[in-house]
Order: C-alpha cells, then structure tokens, then sequence
C-alpha cells in the first residue's frame, strides 16, 4: 500500500510537471509569428475557458480561415447553376478530389477551359458573405465570385465588375489587418522604380483574436499561471479601463472604413493607442455620407444618441458572445429610453399587435437603424445587367421617414 501511494504521488507529480511545462512552452513567444510577447489565443484557455468558448463562435474570430470544404459543398449544393458575367463567360463551382475550384469558361465551353483557381481562404464569417482567395507565384489574389448568405447564392466579387470575371486583384496585407490578426510581409523589387508586397502565408494569424483586442499577454499568462491566488488581471489590457475615445479607436480601427492611407501598418495598434497616429492627416471638405459597409462608427458620431451619451461600442455589442437578436439590441434603446412616452406607447402597441394578430413585435432598430443599400458594393444577378441590392443595418440612429 505504501508503494501505491509513492507510485501515485510520482504519477501526479509528473503530470502536473509536465502540463505547467507545457503551458510555460506554449507561452513562450517563440511560436507566435508576432514576436516573443504573444503568447496566442491557447494560452487563454487555461483561465479563460468559458469565454474563449463562446468567442470561437463569434463573428470576429471567424473573419478569415483556411475555406472549408464541408461549407463550400453545401453552397454548391444549394446554388448548381453558374453564374453568367455580361461578356457570356460563365463560372461554375467545381470539386476535384475535395478541393473546390471557381473555374470559367467561355459559353457553351467546357467548363475549366478557360481558366480554373482553388479555394484557399475565406474572408468574412460566411454569416452575411463570404469572399475567397488563392495563392499564385508567392501572392494572394481575390476570387471572382462572393457568397451571399442573405441571398442563398453567388455573385461579383464586392468591387468586381459584372461585366467580365477577374482573377488578377491582388490581396494585400491591408486586408488583413482587419480581417485577420496578422500576416508577415516583405519587399521585392518588380521594377526599376517600383517594389511589391510579398505576403508569407505560413505566418497567418486567422481571425481577430484575444490579443488583437486585449494587446500581447505572454507576460499576463505567466504571471497568472505563477500567481493563481492573484485574481486581478496583470500585464493585460481591460477594455473597460480604456477612455472612452480608446475603445472607440480600438473598433473603428477596423469599423471605420480603408479609405484613409495609413502609414504604419495597423497590426502594430495595440488598445490604448490613437489611432490617427497611424493614418496620413487628410485636408478638405468632408465627402459623401459614410456608406453602411465598413463605416459604423462615423454613421454613430452623426447620431443624436451618441452626441448625448457616453455610449460606445460596447454599449450595444457584446464582444465574447454570438449576438444577433433583435430583443437583445431594442432591450439596450429602452435601458435609456424607458421613460419616454413614445418607447412607452410602441410597447403597448407592440404588445397589442402579438395578441390580436400573433405578429412579431416592431424593433426599435428596425425603425430608427433601418437596413439600407450600401453605396459600394454593386452585385449583379448573374442573368443580365440588373444590380441587386446590398442591405446592411444603418449605425446612425435617427428617425427615419
């Protein structure tokens, strides 16, 4: 008995060395492509299990990834006819040995005749839409046809003509540093006067992970791993210690649109920086209204709401879990908006409605963040020249006709 319990205590005792070991290695930085204070999205999972959980179901963390085949099979099952671009070429979805393929042809042609790509990331969560990419020579380029979840089928490239296919669009690094945590780069130089971006797709960060937001955390895991009796959080970025003006510069580093030049690469944003350090100063009169895909927060700073607030993203978004429902959004307007008499009546109207004709309630951003066309992204139907509309969810909260 004695030596079963010797034994026993030895066993343990390994066990444990080992995995503090093996947590200690996986924190050390080495492995992380973004230098040695990273520690990675595992190393949260010690603590952080619960949360890490919901958050790999999260828009954000599934911004960009390796295409699945198990989901390209099913939009291919749902969306069997090719899709025609105005100069009578076609392109069809074709699987070749569980790999997926965007091929075109001439019409009536063969199809692959004349010119075949494979699927190799997917950019967007697949939620709305889904855009795709493939590796050629060393460089990224974009895919001709999108996935639109909310119109069960395929389309333009967002930024594609609908005239002709395209496979020559370049993807560069900039893409990803909203679509994703981070991507090596380097130079070469394509000409006398000229060089170009060399991607290195080994050193893909996919997704917008804990420490695209929280900031690097190798020092926070070690620290935490070695101190358990330590229930603050050290040498870690909480989001809710940010100004006001920081979480905001945290969101729109991704939720305000590329069209400003940037002179340092934004995977070098960590939260409590500001962001227009990292962007070229602009002149001139302000452009055109801000367009719904890409532009949320310049949308919000035009609403009453937030001028009369200290409201921000996280007022109405939560950022670990999965959240898309309407209840959950009009419960965040009548948390402030309770007392009005016009929140009042749209709820004993709402209420009304429900019992007297089994309607679903009216939301509150259904009327005052109601979806709208965005400006950019023009998508053809595949059969002609006729453009269908993009609707996306408008972040200026205003009171609409």
């Amino acid at each position: 008995m004695r030596y079963r319990k010797i034994a026993y205590l030895i066993i343990v005792t390994t066990i444990v060395a080992f995995f503090s070991r093996c947590f200690h290695e996986s924190t050390a930085g080495s492995s992380d492509p973004r230098g040695p204070l990273y520690a990675g999205s595992q190393a949260c999972t010690g603590c952080h299990q619960p949360v890490f959980n919901s958050y790999i179901h999260n828009n954000h963390f599934k911004t960009s990834s390796p295409a699945d085949t198990g989901s390209l099979k099913m939009m291919a099952a749902v969306a069997k006819e090719p899709f025609y671009f105005l100069d009578s070429t076609r392109i069809r979805i074709e699987e070749k040995n569980n790999t997926f393929f965007q091929s075109l042809s001439l019409n009536g042609g063969v199809a692959s005749s004349a010119r075949s790509e494979k699927f190799e990331i997917a950019f967007g969560a697949g939620k709305k839409a889904q855009t795709y990419a493939y590796w050629k020579d060393g460089k990224l380029y974009e895919l001709p046809l999108t996935w639109f979840a909310d119109l069960n089928t395929w389309a333009n490239s967002p930024g594609f003509p609908a005239s002709h296919a395209r496979y020559n669009r370049l993807i560069a690094s900039r893409c990803f540093e909203c679509h994703a945590s981070y991507i090596k780069r380097s130079f070469e130089q394509s000409g006398p006067l000229a060089v170009s971006e060399v991607p290195d797709p080994k050193s893909i960060v996919y997704g917008v992970d804990c420490e695209r937001c929280h900031g690097p955390a190798l020092e926070h895991a070690r620290y935490q791993q070695d101190n358990p009796g330590d229930k603050t959080a050290r040498f870690i970025t909480r989001i809710s210690k940010l100004s006001r003006q920081q979480q905001l510069d945290l969101c729109s580093m991704c939720h305000s649109g590329n069209d400003r030049e940037t002179q340092r690469s934004l995977f070098e944003f960590v939260p409590g920086d500001t962001l227009s350090h990292f962007y070229y100063p602009t002149f001139g009169a302000p452009g055109s209204e801000p367009d719904v895909h890409g532009q949320q927060l310049q949308l919000l700073r035009m609403s009453k709401c937030f001028a009369g607030s200290q409201m921000t993203c996280q007022t109405c978004h939560s950022m670990h879990n999965e959240q898309d429902v309407t209840a959950t959004y009009t419960a965040k307007c009548y948390s402030c908006h309770q007392s009005s008499v016009h929140a009042t009546d749209v709820m004993k109207e709402n209420e009304q409605r429900k019992r007297d004709f089994n309607m679903t309630s009216t939301s509150c951003i259904d009327c005052h963040m109601p979806l709208q066309t965005s400006k950019t992204i023009i998508l053809n139907n595949g059969a002609g020249s006729k453009t269908m509309p993009y609707l996306l969810r408008t972040h200026k909260i205003a009171v609409y006709k």
